[in-house]
């Protein structure tokens, strides 16, 4: 059983960050407490095991924090998502809406064999992120009832999960926040 008031306490809340009226949890805190951390990768390794996944995609940049320990203990391979001008070679690119304006991700082709995939983040929000990274891994061949996205945080009242569910994608979060 994962000890979620654990991680919940070792996050906490940064209040009118990045702007006033914002209550920031930054996830990357959880990595400061050792048995937090410990809790929050088993997480993602219990949503990997419980699917018997065969590959897991790591979000830029926080993603990697949680990704890397699952693929590892999993002996599956590590693909990661990263914003655009990171990453040589041939690449699938996808543009999507932000707060602000658009940005680029893009994903390393590579010759999918079958089977299922998790993509691992942070934060669930709006969902234009995670949507975006599931039509990436999507045009490699991975229809899209084979993808879970994993976040260790879902904000609640935004659309995020229900973004994915109607693209037909698995969603798992830990901690739900309401405001």
């Amino acid at each position: 059983m994962i000890n979620e008031q654990v991680i919940r306490d070792a996050l906490p809340v940064y209040k009118d960050w990045p702007k006033p009226g914002i209550n920031y949890l930054n996830t990357v805190d959880v990595c400061t407490n050792p048995v937090a951390f410990r809790e929050s990768v088993k997480f993602f390794y219990e949503k990997a095991a419980i699917r018997d996944v065969d590959y897991v995609f790591a979000a830029d940049a926080r993603g990697f924090i949680w990704a890397s320990p699952v693929a590892r203990d999993l002996g599956i391979p590590l693909h990661v998502i990263r914003k655009k001008g990171k990453m040589p070679g041939e690449l699938l690119s996808r543009d999507y809406e932000l707060e602000y304006g658009t940005d680029t991700l893009e994903l390393r082709k590579f010759d999918y064999k079958n089977g299922s995939v998790m993509i691992v983040d942070d934060v669930l929000a709006t969902g234009g992120t995670a949507e975006a990274m599931c039509k990436l891994v999507h045009e490699l061949g991975i229809p899209y009832s084979n993808i879970l996205v994993a976040c260790l945080l879902n904000i609640s009242f935004l659309p995020g999960r229900r973004k994915l569910l109607d693209l037909g994608v698995q969603v798992e979060t830990l901690i739900e926040v309401d405001a």
